[in-house]
């Protein structure tokens, strides 16, 4: 409890000043605030809705006995648009834990408040995972006003074209746009990992070892795509998700060699990265939290993937969060 406070305490005096809006991003250097918690105890991805397999506490408790000390606890915005019927036929046993539409919003955040409010051990930040599709159709902004963070769910577009970096350097002008609107941190959620799933399910589909796709194959960018995304993202509230099944990549030569190539050049040049779990089920909590066995090769500090809880933190102290929003 203490080090939490005192944690809270170091982030606050780091930074000078109060901010309305969206505070930009602090990039790693000499001047740079003292990073507050490693990399496994960070999780900007944690699934804590309907999808949530047991009670919101025991959820939380199995975080803390794996290391974490900061999450952001989110839910898929679309699933609340499910009809009741519709969530059954999703998830047979067992009722869902919130309502159907915008009232389930506000159930599932009162109670992630009050558990915020109550944990001494942990930090606790509201999101929504909301479908990159919806850059496209049109914002909730309802829904979105309601958060501390909005991660933007890159599909692997499975059966389609993969996502690459014209793709990512759409959605991530879309984002910016998206930010003047509803002034919060956002991240761009798991898209390399997405490019590797697509490829793979396709080699599988087409009678191919997935072991045979090449390194330039797998690379996610081409041409002075890097510098693209890096002139939009650097120094903004806008950041990119290293996910967990990074460390799966790194098995496979190729595939690590591309996820080196794409990822470590973005962040020489300023792009700031989060880490997390993207947990659906226990057996995510239960199975150990690594990512600095990927995050330090693609070239991430702590003080970078802690530059978004510094940002969460600071707009905290200006909009506190208050129980029942």
């Amino acid at each position: 409890m203490l080090r939490i406070f005192a944690l809270c305490l170091l982030a606050f005096a780091s930074e000078t000043g109060a901010q309305n809006g969206v505070a930009p991003a602090a990039g790693p250097s000499a001047g740079s605030p003292e990073p507050l918690f490693a990399f496994h105890e960070l999780d900007y991805h944690l699934h804590a809705g309907l999808e949530r397999p047991v009670s919101m506490q025991e959820w939380l408790d199995l975080c803390v006995s794996d290391g974490r000390k900061a999450v952001v606890m989110l839910d898929h915005l679309e699933l609340y648009r499910k009809l009741p019927e519709e969530y059954l036929r999703w998830k047979p046993h067992g009722q869902p834990p919130y309502k159907m539409g915008r009232a389930g919003h506000h159930e599932f955040f009162r109670q992630v408040d009050a558990l915020a409010s109550q944990r001494k051990d942990l930090l606790i930040f509201k999101g929504w995972e909301i479908s990159e599709t919806e850059l496209d159709t049109g914002l909730d902004l309802e829904a979105m006003r309601l958060v501390d963070v909005i991660g933007w769910h890159i599909s692997p577009a499975n059966g389609r074209k993969a996502p690459d970096g014209e793709h990512l350097v759409k959605r991530a002008r879309q984002v910016l746009q998206a930010q003047k609107r509803v002034p919060v941190p956002m991240i761009l959620f798991h898209p390399f990992t997405m490019r590797v799933e697509n490829l793979q399910r396709s080699a599988v589909a087409q009678g191919r070892d997935p072991k045979d796709i090449t390194a330039e194959e797998y690379r996610f960018f081409h041409g002075d795509e890097q510098r693209q995304l890096a002139e939009l993202l650097r120094g903004s509230s806008v950041y990119l998700e290293i996910s967990r099944e990074t460390e799966d990549c790194f098995f496979e030569d190729a595939c690590r060699t591309a996820m080196l190539e794409d990822i470590r050049p973005l962040a020489e040049m300023g792009v700031q990265f989060t880490v997390s779990t993207d947990a659906h089920g226990v057996s995510d909590l239960t199975k150990t939290f690594r990512p600095a066995a990927y995050s330090q090769a693609l070239g991430c500090t702590p003080a970078n993937t802690n530059s978004l809880l510094r940002e969460l933190l600071k707009i905290r102290t200006t909009k506190p969060t208050s129980v029942g929003q």
